[in-house]
């Protein structure tokens, strides 16, 4: 009778840490889904999970990571052309017109790949069992920055 006592404890307590377990790994799944949401949200930009840190019994997660930007046709366009003028300009003070090279020739012909511009992020979860309570932006600035700059004149 005792050895069916300690069997049934033993299953028991494998289920509760089972149980616990479970719900930790479900709130940082949670919390990444969201944090790639709210990105969506505000921007197309692609999201790269690095690290999910848990607290106790899942109660605040931390999701870090990077926010990669691959500029658009128009921001290319756009710093080419400040760099063709810069490189015409300053081509034409160093050459003085002594030399039949312009500014344009001088810049190569295949046109430069976009670099991406890779930003580190990372969001702050804090839930109550399996519900959440808070979602907060930690990093980048432009998304942890509150939305409402006048907020606290708001509620005065």
């Amino acid at each position: 009778m005792k050895i069916r006592i300690l069997s049934l404890a033993c299953v028991m307590t494998a289920a509760a840490l089972l149980a616990a377990c479970t719900a930790v790994y479900k709130n940082s799944d949670a919390c990444e889904q969201l944090m790639r949401s709210k990105l969506a949200e505000k921007s197309p930009d692609t999201l790269k999970i690095a690290n999910r840190g848990v607290g106790i019994d899942g109660s605040r997660v931390v999701v870090e990571g990077s926010i990669e930007h691959v500029p658009t046709a128009s921001e290319v366009a756009a710093v080419a052309a400040s760099s063709v003028g810069a490189v015409s300009a300053a081509s034409a003070v160093h050459a003085g017109g002594a030399s039949g090279v312009s500014g344009a020739d001088a810049l190569p012909l295949k046109p430069a790949k976009p670099k991406k511009v890779v930003q580190p992020a990372a969001a702050e979860c804090t839930f109550h069992g399996s519900t959440l309570n808070a979602f907060n932006w930690l990093a980048p600035a432009r998304l942890a920055a509150p939305a409402d700059e006048n907020h606290g004149e708001a509620a005065q």
